[in-house]
């Protein structure tokens, strides 16, 4: 699968399960900004920005549902090996 396709599936899978999340500190809209897989696809830097909410607790929560997340790109996007998850602000891409 090429990169850009993959960040495209990833993108739509982890919105989705990141709108599902039922904690209260991740605000009613999340955005996935976009993501930066490394060459061997063993990680994907996840940039999110929310429009209201307190960012440092955002990524608190993220970072928490990191293992449910994960089981959603598992079941959803057939690859050989998961990425892991990382989630960063989007403040702090560097492009």
């Amino acid at each position: 699968m090429k990169p850009e396709q993959l960040q495209s599936q990833l993108t739509r899978v982890l919105s989705e399960a990141i709108s599902g999340l039922r904690d209260p500190r991740v605000p009613m809209i999340v955005t996935v900004e976009r993501i930066s897989l490394t060459s061997d696809y063993g990680i994907a830097r996840v940039y999110v920005s929310a429009m209201t909410g307190d960012m440092d607790e955002l990524l608190e929560a993220l970072r928490g549902a990191r293992g449910h997340l994960q089981r959603q790109v598992a079941e959803q996007v057939k690859l050989r090996r998961t990425p892991t998850l990382e989630f960063h602000a989007a403040s702090d891409a560097v492009l």
